[in-house]
């Protein structure tokens, strides 16, 4: 065991030099790992895993945390015997760790930009935002109209999360493409802890399930349970992965998917406009349906309820994370899908008349 935990501690600088070259060859990376290798990793795993009842991510995460646990109060009660074992034994788990989240999924960080491969320019100007934005309060408006026969009243979606989660799985589209790996969502076991650290879901990089928090609002829920399925699929980078979130809901066949995507962009239009000029986007954001207000105020509620003095923490925690695997914008990441859309919209008209 000894050997072992020294190999692994080894491996630790021979990791970090493979991750530098790695970063230089995001060709290498798409055309290698993620287009060739990961899908047939990402099946194996869901051959394990994608029929079990529960998430065995989220037990897998609470042997961690026990264990760490463990060795954290022997390492207190007997400090000078036990922290060269725990010391070794540290390294080695993180040296561990870390070869695993890269070959089953993190190399996915470096493949070649989402934008690259679809030929988007991510460069805009409050001009084509403001086009954007406006383009998706009229379809926005109108699949609401259609789905509420009111303007002032609230969406209500007639189905279940289990369902709705099943529907988006068998229409999962992207880029006109239908995948020969089959994504899949689980609600995750710590929902309630998720509601406090203010996350909506997340994948397991080590078992490739996707955790969807099960106490999220429906609007809210469809939009996730897209995301965390891109994920699976490979789109590691969270502007990629809203994008895709966005694509799919938007072309899926059913009205409420489609309207839980087009609000979920102008919610992020919305909020780029406004921090480069809040006088217009409070002029656009009065041409939005009450109604649809009233379920932008429900999210923000349920949202609300579970503000805590340590999320911020949390949050600058998962920011660094990010940051560490390439995403130079941490969690703003999120919100660099909005250039993608702008680039949707200009090269793909949004058809109001197949809605």
């Amino acid at each position: 065991m000894k050997k072992v935990n020294y190999l692994l501690i080894i491996l630790l600088p021979l990791n970090w030099i493979t991750l530098l070259w790695i970063k230089k060859n995001p060709e290498w990376v798409e055309l290698v790992f993620s287009q060739n290798l990961y899908p047939y990793i990402f099946k194996t795993h869901s051959f394990f895993f994608r029929n079990l009842p529960f998430s065995f991510g989220d037990l897998f995460y609470a042997i961690i945390i026990a264990l760490i646990i463990k060795f954290v109060l022997r390492l207190i009660r007997n400090p000078i015997n036990y922290f060269k074992p725990f010391l070794i034994q540290s390294l080695a788990i993180v040296s561990m760790i870390l070869l695993v989240f890269q070959i089953t999924w993190g190399l996915n960080y470096y493949r070649t930009p989402l934008n690259k491969t679809l030929n988007y320019d991510l460069k805009y100007d409050e001009a084509e935002l403001t086009a954007t934005l406006e383009k998706l309060i009229k379809t926005t408006n109108i699949l609401h109209e259609r789905l509420s026969n009111s303007e002032t009243i609230s969406i209500q979606i007639p189905y279940t999360k289990k369902n709705l989660s099943r529907m988006i799985e068998e229409n999962f589209l992207f880029n006109e493409q239908q995948y020969s790996i089959k994504p899949f969502v689980k609600n995750s076991l710590w929902s309630t802890v998720l509601s406090y650290m203010g996350y909506a879901g997340y994948l397991n990089p080590i078992t490739l399930e996707s955790q969807v928090n099960k106490h999220i609002p429906k609007l809210n829920y469809i939009t996730t349970v897209a995301h965390e399925m891109a994920h699976q699929l490979g789109f590691a980078a969270e502007n990629e992965a809203n994008y895709i979130a966005f694509y799919t809901t938007i072309n899926h066949p059913n009205p409420f998917i489609q309207y839980s995507g087009y609000s979920f962009a102008f919610r992020y239009c919305y909020s780029e406009l406004y921090k480069a000029n809040p006088e217009k986007s409070k002029e656009l954001i009065s041409l939005l349906n009450p109604g649809i207000i009233k379920d932008f105020e429900v999210l923000s509620a349920f949202w609300k309820k579970y503000q805590n003095p340590f999320e911020p923490y949390l949050k600058k925690g998962y920011n660094s994370y990010l940051k560490a695997n390439g995403q130079a914008m941490g969690i703003e990441s999120y919100n660099a899908m909005v250039a993608l859309v702008i680039a949707h919209s200009e090269v793909n008209n949004y058809s109001i008349d197949k809605l």
